[in-house]
């Protein structure tokens, strides 16, 4: 959907920002009060809220890090943990342990 026209209202809550077509289909924005909001910047500020709701969520799982990332936060806990007897570990072993009491 090409956005060909924008209209701001303003409201008790704050602005409401809709950006539409030349058709009848609209996407409305509801900015709440806050003490940088203005008539003048409420385009802009919708306009990076909703470019930021499509964006990826960022820590939803290591496989979606970048190896720097992952690097850095092993170094961190292994930091955190200092000085331990056992260092912090990234992997994890898939194989299950037999309980040495079972059958006893």
């Amino acid at each position: 959907m090409a956005l060909s026209d924008t209209m701001v209202y303003q409201t008790d809550e704050g602005f409401v920002v809709e950006f539409g077509n030349e058709g009848e289909d609209r996407i409305a924005v509801t900015l709440r009060n806050a003490p940088d909001l203005t008539h003048e910047n409420a385009i802009a500020k919708a306009k990076a809220l909703l470019s930021s709701a499509f964006e990826p969520v960022h820590g939803d799982g290591a496989r979606s890090k970048d190896a720097a990332v992952l690097e850095e936060e092993l170094q961190e806990g292994l930091e955190d943990s200092f000085p331990a007897s056992d260092p912090v570990s990234v992997t994890s072993s898939s194989i299950s342990m037999r309980d040495p009491n079972a059958g006893h």
